[in-house]
């Protein structure tokens, strides 16, 4: 009882052990930049969390990383490694955007629907590639879902610049065109959460201002990391995505096909990746063009790992990681510290969550060993 208590412990411990290895790290190369670690940090949390709007543009930043993490985690529980969140969440916008340009005359109640549902077939369809080839052949996700962000990223600049007519996205006053979507439909957007939250905040003295764009798609994330969580651990999908996971042999021999739960492992990571981008694309900016925000999906990959795919870990570690951004642009104006300081910080988390995760493993798995020859010895 008392190690399976220690073992709990240092499950918890892992993740903060490898954001408090991170920090030194990080104080280290302030420090070789000429600069007191102490000094920045504190300028970080003051710029980061010293103001209400600031506070709900982390909020909104760590939205897509939070759904992008949660697709990321699918995978990892049937033990796939979807890196093509990049490029499924980019294709995914894609969908949504053409419905929300080209499709008139449906209610909002309509039109933000079906332009969410298009995003999640757009996840779909690119992932099926990969997802054929990795349970008909045996290639690995991880190679052909890379080779696939890419050809998301061209295909779709390519789509918009043939197909699209560029002149009537010309912004006015600049000398060349931008490849862009025309502009998605008012019905299409999604709401902030100005008019929900401000009257409740305002007795307080706080208000989230109208260049925040913290909207809808933030519960819905939250959401969205239980809803996921209760299919793994509550549903029969989720416990032959877990037996999959863990032994796939062993699960075959219980009558599980270890290559249909992987695809539709992949094609439910798929779907859930084709949302990571609407929150931008539906809230802030209204169209899509080559600047769309990218790396949400290498990015959630290091929240899922963070978090170790608990909804509650994963929804701490999205904030953790826009807070980190955010703390950076405060440290680069304030501070005169690089940006890449954030980007340093991010690596070395995920390298000491991946380390103390296998050390982790290792002890627990000794642990098990030696339990197992205690009872066979009674």
């Amino acid at each position: 009882m008392r190690h399976r208590r220690t073992l709990r412990l240092l499950a918890l411990a892992t993740p903060l052990i490898a954001v408090l290895f991170a920090g030194l790290i990080g104080s280290a190369v302030i420090a070789i930049a000429g600069k007191n670690p102490l000094v920045v940090y504190k300028t970080m949390v003051l710029f980061s969390l010293g103001r209400f709007d600031s506070i709900a543009l982390i909020l909104f930043r760590s939205t897509p990383l939070l759904i992008s993490a949660v697709a990321v985690s699918i995978g990892f529980r049937a033990n796939l490694f979807n890196i093509g969140v990049e490029g499924q969440y980019f294709l995914g916008s894609f969908f949504a955007a053409w419905v929300g340009f080209s499709l008139r005359g449906f209610p909002a109640i309509v039109h933000l629907p079906m332009a969410i549902a298009a995003a999640m077939l757009g996840g779909m369809v690119w992932a099926l590639v990969p997802a054929l080839l990795r349970v008909r052949r045996g290639v690995h996700e991880v190679i052909t879902t890379i080779m696939m962000n890419s050809i998301a990223f061209s295909m779709v600049h390519w789509f918009i610049y043939v197909f699209l007519d560029v002149q009537q996205t010309t912004v006015p006053g600049m000398g060349s065109p931008r490849m862009r979507t025309p502009m998605l439909l008012e019905t299409v957007k999604m709401p902030t959460l100005h008019s929900l939250l401000n009257p409740l905040l305002s007795p307080i003295g706080l208000e989230i201002p109208r260049h925040v764009y913290l909207n809808y798609f933030f519960p819905v994330a939250i959401a969205l990391a239980f809803a996921v969580n209760y299919l793994v651990h509550r549903t029969p999908l989720g416990l032959e995505v877990r037996a999959v996971g863990h032994n796939p042999e062993a699960a075959e021999t219980q009558g599980i096909d270890p290559n249909s739960v992987r695809l539709k492992a992949f094609m439910l990571s798929a779907a859930v990746a084709g949302l990571a981008g609407l929150s931008d694309l539906l809230s802030y900016y209204g169209y899509l063009d080559i600047d769309f925000p990218k790396g949400y999906g290498f990015t959630g990959i290091a929240v899922a790992l963070l978090g170790k795919n608990n909804p509650a870990g994963m929804i701490l570690s999205a904030f953790l990681m826009s807070f980190l951004r955010r703390g950076a642009e405060g440290a680069q104006v304030l501070e005169g510290i690089p940006m890449d300081t954030a980007v340093i910080l991010e690596g070395v988390m995920i390298l000491a969550i991946v380390v103390a995760s296998s050390v982790f493993g290792r002890y627990a798995l000794a642990w098990q060993k030696k339990e197992a020859r205690a009872h066979a010895d009674q």
